[in-house]
């Protein structure tokens, strides 16, 4: 396990235990308190009566410690070798200042990457995502992420879908991420309208002292909403690999019904339900859309507009 939550909140709460005994605040009270604190329930038990036996030997009986260094988690060579994978990213950069970058390439300059980009082949995500590379493009996404923490107005220069410069306003609100598309998008209100940006398409944005009295929320983003779409595949000619194939970037559960039948539910972000219908109807009588009726009526459609321009 490369990251484990249980061991890290366990050491993490007797690292602030001793740091308080160091200090000579520590007795019964504060120490059971951390530990309701920082771990989980039942630590409650295991972490305090441990610590107060005597059984891990680290508090002594009149809540001081031996222990003169202030205690410190260093990362294991595993950890160290994932964080140099991931710093490998080009997406780590809009998120990381130049400073962070630095210090980061100096202390793992001697750590192999646990993995490179050259170890995926995606098959199902555009070729035309965000342009990381480009250093405007970084300071734009930079600029939006610190206003969406901030709840800063942002000044936006965009380019329209057909190429016209549009100068506006606008406050951020959240931003996403397409993985299939390999595009981050800004939810925002302009001009008192909801609005999806492409960040690509901004040419120029900066930061206002202004505060943003726009008071968003998930609900006010109806045209971008999580939804499911349960699904029955009949697995003749490796239909349900196929399926997995094809759905690979969606989340998703399947449960095998019988020996030739499979129940698949994906979950997805509504700006690909078109696609998605499209291809759940790639695969004709080998899937049935079982719920929710919203999606059946969308196939529906869908078949029946193809009949009326085969028929026309």
């Amino acid at each position: 396990m490369l990251f484990s939550e249980i061991y890290s909140a366990y050491y993490n709460t007797v690292a602030s235990i001793i740091a308080c005994a160091q200090k000579g605040c520590l007795d019964s009270d504060s120490l059971y308190k951390i530990v309701r604190d920082s771990a989980f329930p039942e630590s409650v038990m295991t972490i305090g009566s441990s610590l107060e036996s005597g059984k891990w030997p680290l508090i002594k009986k009149d809540y001081t410690t031996n222990i003169k260094e202030s205690p410190t988690m260093p990362l294991s060579l595993l950890q160290k070798s994932w964080l140099k994978a991931v710093i490998g990213d080009k997406r780590f950069r809009l998120f990381a200042d130049e400073d962070l970058l630095s210090r980061l390439e100096v202390q793992l300059k001697d750590t192999e990457p646990l993995f490179s980009g050259n170890d995926f082949s995606f098959y199902d995500k555009y070729s035309d995502g965000d342009p990381y590379d480009d250093e405007q493009y970084i300071k734009n996404f930079r600029t939006v992420l610190e206003a969406v923490h901030k709840k800063k107005l942002v000044q936006v220069e965009y380019a329209g879908r057909f190429g016209q410069g549009k100068r506006f306003s606008c406050s951020p609100y959240k931003i996403e991420y397409s993985e299939k598309d390999d595009k981050f998008r800004l939810l925002a209100e302009v001009r008192k309208r909801r609005a999806v940006l492409n960040i690509a398409r901004i040419k120029h944005c900066e930061l206002t002292e202004k505060d943003t009295t726009s008071e968003l929320s998930e609900k006010d983003f109806p045209f971008n909403k999580r939804a499911s779409v349960t699904l029955e595949i009949y697995n003749e000619r490796k239909a349900m690999e196929r399926v997995m194939l094809a759905f690979a970037h969606f989340e998703k559960s399947a449960v095998q019904i019988s020996n030739y039948k499979y129940q698949l539910t994906l979950n997805y972000d509504s700006f690909d339900e078109t696609e998605l219908v499209i291809r759940v109807l790639s695969f004709g009588p080998m899937v049935k859309v079982l719920e929710p009726e919203s999606f059946r009526n969308l196939i529906r459609e869908r078949i029946a507009r193809q009949m009326e321009l085969m028929e026309g």
